[in-house]
């Protein structure tokens, strides 16, 4: 079986949590290739991983380079992979190693791109007992328009190293206390603050029994404290715990809506401030089946409690499938803008229910009047499009 396996080795010893509160040492190993794997998708995947931790904060990332040293200096060579690291890795005073197995990295062509699958397992060791603390599989598959298959397999790297990311903040959390609060803002101390970003999340046990969510906002610099802005929950008190509540940037929403006066359902997926809304519309008037899809930008407005607002636009295409024809003129697609407001509702940050209310307007053109009225009996390019939906981070 072809296998790439790597480790990254963590300098800071605590008791499992784990937690910690200041940079702490990591160590990316080169990847042990099998029988006809390609080392270049190895060293292209490490590179995204140690281009993610630095870009983290709370790793100091050390060359490969030293690591080989140590292993060449001790005369380590003659052990296996997993045994050669972990002893370089007590040498190095390291307490912690994840392990990363990449079992199957392939792509399949398929009509105008490729369908790029990997499977991997990535799983946390104690190396003075090399006990295993905790694991976790991914198993992903994704389609996406490239010319090669590499270029598919280079794609899906990128998006699994964005897990990897998620996955390595879920294992090492980073833990504060809170020094004091003022103006619904919480001051939390006990940590470095170069070790988190403006908008990573807190949640916070208070003495009460609640549980209270902060974003963070900055730093004090003169008392060396991160500033949180408090979004919901109960009422902090001074030295309450406060736990990194690591979240993906990547939401995703099934939706049910009005589509031009037609029932819809669709997927609502939004990173950061880049979103995509694709859905069919259930209507076959005339044998027409019809589906959009829209990709612009989105980007919050305010935000109130659990209560956010968002506008978003971008642009539309309508496509329509003709099921009475069999030739290459059996899809007709039309261009248009849509534009709109978002009001989401957090049940707690990783998830809730939305609502978008936008307004559609197609480019003019003989071609769009004639289809809306034989798809929606309607002599009109403009219209407004609700939907309802879920939403959950990824």
């Amino acid at each position: 079986m072809k296998k790439i396996v790597f480790l990254f080795l963590l300098f800071f010893g605590i008791a499992f949590g784990i937690t910690i509160s200041e940079k702490t040492g990591l160590v990316i190993l080169p990847a042990k290739v099998g029988n006809g794997w390609n080392m270049d998708e190895a060293d292209y995947l490490i590179s995204l991983l140690e281009e993610k931790a630095l870009s983290l904060g709370r790793f100091r990332v050390f060359s490969r380079n030293d690591l080989d040293m140590i292993v060449k200096e001790r005369n380590l060579a003659d052990l296996g992979i997993v045994e050669q690291t972990f002893e370089a890795g007590k040498i190095l005073g390291a307490k912690y190693a994840v392990l990363l197995t990449l079992t199957e990295l392939s792509a399949q062509y398929e009509k105008n791109g490729y369908t790029a699958s990997l499977r991997l397992s990535l799983k946390l060791y104690n190396l003075s007992t090399g006990e295993l603390l905790a694991a976790k599989t991914f198993d992903k598959s994704t389609y996406v328009e490239e010319e090669t298959s590499q270029k598919a397999i280079n794609s899906l790297l990128e998006l699994i190293s964005e897990d990897i990311w998620i996955t390595l903040r879920e294992f090492f959390k980073v833990e504060a206390y809170v020094k004091r609060v003022e103006n619904g803002k919480v001051y939390l101390a006990g940590l470095d603050p170069n070790i988190v970003k403006k908008g990573f999340i807190f949640k916070i046990e208070t003495s009460e029994g609640d549980v209270v969510y902060a974003k963070v906002i900055g730093v004090d610099r003169n008392e060396n404290l991160v500033i949180a802005k408090i979004k919901y929950g109960g009422n902090p008190s001074v030295y309450d715990p406060a736990l990194e509540y690591p979240i993906s940037n990547t939401f995703g929403s099934f939706s049910i809506g009005m589509y031009a006066g037609k029932i819809s359902l669709g997927i609502f997926g939004y990173s950061k401030n880049i979103f995509a809304d694709i859905g069919i519309i259930l209507s076959s008037e005339l044998g027409y089946v019809p589906g959009y899809s829209t990709v612009g930008g989105i980007i919050e407005l305010f935000e109130m409690g659990q209560v956010s607002v968002s506008g978003f636009g971008g642009l539309q295409i309508l496509g329509i499938y003709d099921t009475n024809s069999e030739s290459s003129d059996s899809f007709l697609n039309v261009f248009g803008v849509s534009g709109g407001i978002q009001l989401k509702y957090e049940f707690e940050p990783k998830n809730g229910v939305l609502v978008n209310v936008g307004y559609t307007m197609l480019f003019p053109g003989d071609l769009v009047k004639y289809i809306y009225e034989q798809l929606f009996g309607i002599d009109k390019t403009s219209f407004t499009q609700i939907s309802l939906g879920y939403f959950m981070s990824f």
